[in-house]
């Protein structure tokens, strides 16, 4: 008699968002003819023949997961995404490609980057994850975006990737990370090929997210937290210390007493014996002697700035029909302690997608996305300076912020007068975006025509209310700044109009397989600005031109460029083994003369798939799949200026004389000279690599090595007779030689511990470039611009050898008169410099390659062997992840202005900071790391500190724990009694922690990129970047 069977039934879903798996197939372990697949809610039934077997479910881009029955007749299963499978499939230029057939250089990351992460822009989630694809962020002022770089220095007129969203350009810095399924970067010439003139310099697609089959998915996630700034200096608060040690610096300057400084630290020792006297004394003469106890830095910032993210979506594909519709807000307060800055920024996106005939589909794709920063102004009209060189300069703990009469000093005006009482800064981008268009395919799919029309309109305003502002010198003494306070209005429109069309065709002969594209794409890119400006404010309460009463002041502007090109690719293999892609496209920009507009960019690239071949069959074991790559191509730069081939003339309005009515006259100054042959800038790269799966695909391995070629780089032409009146034209007259490797390593697994599956998986990117000038118009080799043969970022300055010892020392040493302030020998604890040529003078010769005096090269600003490390696991509900990114090796001159570095060696009443106080040579502290007291010796160039040397070379490399993120899903048992999928729970924390040798003055991130440190002033004066912590919260119905 045979056994009854046994019904079972179950759930499959999605381990990360909780929603149902239609059509995930389950199956009975060894009786292959047991099986059923899951409806559109993801529910199963099947019958079994008894209650001990193993259930397999499996699902397309999800890992097959092994079930005991163990008598249970209700079963729930979540499967989890594959990150190998999920990434078979890369975007590559106007379409999709297998990962396995792909013989170009190019990397993809999905979603997982920016999940549970408390980040505001797609490029904060970037850094550090894909191989040589370089971001940088300059300061963390709540709106600066991320500037992008693909394979490191591109050309001395700079190069950024062309950046696509869904297809057709869009502003990456606004869109909501949350919307992103996908990002593939395309690096060599070989893939980027397809775009021409705009992809010189690689190609980032982002990709967003549509709808899935099955129940319609609501997401809403919500973020909320708090940032610190990083990197604040330490500053000597006890203001009587402070005025000794300033003191004695001016000494060591002038061999006197600085002015004031008595009075000041006796009034200081009376305060200390009487805290009941006045922040503030009065001389004999009137003036105040300061006397006061403030915390600058404390009172600059913040100790807390509050944020807070909120998300939702819905998303569903159903009878033909897929959408997806999402809708971000988020608020993130600043850092100021006094009228601090904000940042609001609104994303929303719906893209439909209908399938009309069988063969014909349209689609529409809206976005709408604003930014709003309000800040107080930031810099002083008169001065000229930010209120971060002013912080630097007036943080004395000695100095008050305001006087008795309520009113700033000049030192409380300088830094909390422009942040209250300045006025303010408001600047509002909006993008607006609509991409509509349709798909068909023919001949079973064989032949698909697809065409599409992009409407992409950025909005800029700029809106600023500046207030003069007045200080109280002496008692009831008020001075007033010259300039007028006013308010200016701004305004640019930049429409955009896409056009592409294009036909695929596919076709397999047996082993062998053809796919080619064909396309036509046009673009026009028109600019309408305008600034309107008026002195004299009426009123503080509302800002308007209207309510103005002064000079106005008017400018506009007015631009275009169009671009138009046909391209196509050629994709063959043979029996998935031997691959071969051809690339091409035929570009015409209107940035050229008419004879020069149009080129062609052809590319090439081949592939061979030894782990297909018969002789390479013993070797699946360990390594499953094992490609090599190789392409060569070339690509047009067209970012010369709009108007760089016609010669203009720039009206002004003329100040040396008058006309017949007594006014200024408007003039034109002569027109500028323009080469007749200016053309493209090309760069051509060849590219080499390999990618491996090893140990059953638990290790892949990715690694290339590239030689980029740019000619004709856009600079100065050749120096002319000054009798000609105007600057020589520029010329396509400089090459470039830039080569580098990069390296990713990826290990994924799963095994069983306690019993649950804990998966864990453990990443590394690595990578590295360097680059040469080959060609420059400088024959005399001069060390202050590019000459042949220099490597890009180098640093030339002097080689010092510690501090002379004694007096006598340096009597015998060599002349170093041309970096000393004063006539007369060094003493001791002055810096010793080498005298590298044994001309027994030290000086920089002639400054030029062949004469550099006692000059050499000493460091590198170019930021070498960048990586990324990112490392987790999930286990019964728990997941942890950790993401670590640096820099391997990097030189940094702090420059002659870096107030916070130089301290008082700079001026002599600047703070005195941690890191100097101390730390400078007396006799009984040799080994100290600056020399003796002695303001103004980095004040400038010729001077000992501010000379650039090895001494003071600073090393930036740095590792930061840039996230550490912790999560926990409530078990479905309870979610799914509150109708709900998916409830997640999560902590993250963003720059946590940084290792570096870099002086506490600068923070790693925050570094000016100049080319040459040299002649940067690396001052450091930025928007601290922050450590923030998140609580969140995601859930899905």
């Amino acid at each position: 008699m045979q056994a009854a069977e046994i019904i079972i039934r179950g759930q499959v879903t999605d381990s990360d968002n909780g929603g149902p798996l239609p059509g995930a197939q389950i199956r009975l372990k060894g009786n292959p003819k047991t099986g059923t697949a899951a409806d559109g809610d993801g529910r199963f039934t099947l019958a079994v023949p008894d209650n001990t077997g193993t259930l397999i479910i499996s699902f397309m881009g999800y890992t097959t997961q092994e079930v005991e029955i163990a008598g249970r007749k209700e079963i729930s299963i979540q499967l989890k995404p594959d990150a190998q499978t999920l990434q078979d499939v890369v975007v590559v230029g106007y379409g999709t490609q297998s990962k396995t057939k792909v013989t170009g250089s190019v990397a993809q990351v999905g979603e997982e980057v920016f999940k549970n992460r408390p980040i505001v822009n797609i490029a904060q989630g970037l850094q550090g994850a894909i191989p040589n694809l370089n971001i940088t962020f300059g300061d963390g002022q709540l709106n600066r975006g991320g500037s992008f770089n693909i394979r490191g220095f591109t050309s001395i007129n700079g190069g950024a990737p062309l950046i696509l969203i869904d297809g057709t350009p869009g502003q990456i810095n606004l869109i909501n990370p949350e919307d992103v399924e996908s990002v593939t970067v395309l690096k060599d010439a070989a893939s980027a090929a397809i775009y021409g003139a705009r992809a010189a310099f690689g190609v980032i697609l982002v990709t967003t997210k549509k709808g899935r089959e099955g129940k319609p998915l609501v997401r809403y996630t919500n973020n909320f937290g708090f940032g610190k700034p990083i990197g604040i200096p330490g500053v000597i608060n006890d203001p009587l210390e402070a005025a000794r040690v300033q003191n004695e610096a001016y000494r060591g300057y002038a061999g006197t007493d600085a002015a004031g400084m008595p009075a000041i630290i006796e009034y200081l020792e009376q305060r200390r014996d009487d805290p009941s006297l006045p922040e503030l004394g009065v001389d004999a003469s009137g003036n105040f002697i300061r006397g006061a106890n403030t915390d600058w830095y404390d009172e600059f910032y913040n100790d807390k700035a509050p944020f807070s993210k909120n998300y939702i979506s819905i998303s569903n594909a159903k009878n033909n029909t897929s959408y997806y519709l999402s809708l971000g807000y988020e608020k993130q307060n600043g850092i100021f302690a006094h009228a601090t800055d904000t940042y609001e920024r609104i994303s929303s996106r719906l893209k439909v997608d209908t399938r009309v005939w069988d063969w014909l589909q349209v689609f529409d794709n809206i976005e709408f996305n604003q930014g709003l920063y309000d800040a107080p102004n930031k810099f002083v009209s008169d001065g000229g300076y930010n209120v971060y060189r002013y912080l630097s300069l007036y943080a004395n703990p000695y100095e008050a912020i305001k006087t008795a009469n309520g009113n700033y000093t000049i030192a409380g005006m300088s830094v909390f007068g422009q942040l209250n009482d300045a006025g303010r800064t408001k600047n509002k981008d909006q993008v607006f975006k609509n991409t509509i268009g349709f798909r068909t395919n023919f001949l079973n799919n064989r032949l698909r025509l697809n065409g599409d029309y992009t409407y992409f309109l950025t909005q800029t305003r700029d809106d600023v209310q500046y207030f003069r502002m007045k200080y109280e010198n002496r008692p009831n003494s008020i001075v007033n700044f010259t300039n007028p306070d006013y308010y200016s209005s701004g305004a640019a429109d930049r429409a955009h109009h896409i056009i592409n069309l294009y036909a695929e065709y596919e076709e397999r002969l047996g082993k062998h397989h053809i796919k080619g594209l064909a396309g036509f794409n046009r673009e026009l890119n028109q600019l309408s600005a305008f600034i309107a400006r008026r002195d004299e404010n009426i009123t503080s309460s509302l800002g308007s031109i209207n309510l103005t009463n002064g000079i106005t002041t008017l400018s506009a502007d007015k631009s275009e460029w169009a671009l138009q090109g046909i391209f196509g690719r050629l994709n063959y293999d043979f029996d998935n083994k031997y691959l071969l892609e051809f690339n091409g496209r035929y570009d015409g920009t209107s940035r050229f003369a008419q004879n020069d507009r149009f080129g062609f960019f052809p590319s090439v690239s081949a592939g061979w798939v030894l782990s297909n071949e018969p002789f390479f069959q013993p070797l699946k074991r360990s390594i499953n799949s094992f490609k090599l790559r190789a392409s060569y191509g070339s690509l047009g730069n067209q970012l010369v200026g709009n108007y760089a081939y016609i010669s203009t003339m720039s009206p002004y309005t003329a100040s040396d004389l008058l006309d017949l009515n007594g006014q200024l006259p408007l003039a034109v100054r002569a027109p500028n000279l323009v080469p007749f042959n200016l053309t493209w800038e090309t760069a051509s790269t060849l590219n080499m690599g390999f990618d491996m799966a090893l140990l059953k695909n638990r290790l892949n391995v990715g690694f290339d090595w590239y030689d980029r070629q740019t000619k004709n780089m856009l600079t100065k032409g050749r120096t002319l007779p000054a009798v000609l009146g105007t600057a020589e034209p520029r010329e396509n007259a400089a090459d470039l030689s830039t080569k580098g490797w990069e390296l990713s390593l990826k290990w994924n697994d799963e095994l069983q511990l306690a019993g649950k599956p804990f998966a864990y998986h453990f990443s590394v990117v690595l990578s590295d470039s360097r680059s040469f000038i080959t060609r420059f118009n400088n024959p005399a080799r001069l060390l202050t611009d590019f000459y042949e043969g220099m490597e890009v970022g180098e640093i030339w300055g002097y080689t010092t050898l510690g501090f002379f010892k004694t007096d006598d020392e340096s009597a015998g040493h060599a002349d170093q008169s041309r970096l000393h302030l004063f006539p007369g020998l060094p003493k001791a604890g002055d810096i010793k410099f080498e005298d590298t040529n044994g001309d027994k003078v030290i000086s920089f010769g002639k400054n030029t390659v062949d004469d550099p005096g006692d000059l050499r090269k000493i460091g590198n600003t170019t930021p070498r062997y960048a990586y990324g490390v990112n490392m987790g696991f999930n286990w019964y509900n728990f997941s942890l992840d950790v993401f670590l990114q640096g820099i391997g090796k990097r030189d940094f001159w702090p420059g002659t202005e870096a107030a916070v570095f130089w301290g008082f060696y700079n001026r002599w009443n600047q703070p005195v900071y941690d890191h100097i106080y101390n730390n400078y040579w007396t006799p009984e502290n040799p080994d100290a790391y600056f020399p003796r007291l002695r303001a103004y010796e980095a004040l400038t160039t010729d001077r000992s500190l501010g000379a650039v040397q090895t001494r003071y070379l600073q090393n930036a490399a740095y590792l930061r724990l840039k996230n550490l993120s912790v999560g926990y899903n409530i078990p479905q048992a309870i979610s799914t009694r509150a109708k709900i999928a998916l409830a997640r729970v999560f902590f993250s924390g963003q720059n946590l922690f940084e290792w570096t040798r870099l002086s506490k003055a600068f923070d790693p991130e925050g570094l000016n990129d100049e080319v040459d440190a040299s002649r940067s002033n690396g001052a450091g004066f930025v928007y601290p970047l922050q450590r923030t912590f998140t609580f969140g919260v995601e859930i899905n119905f």
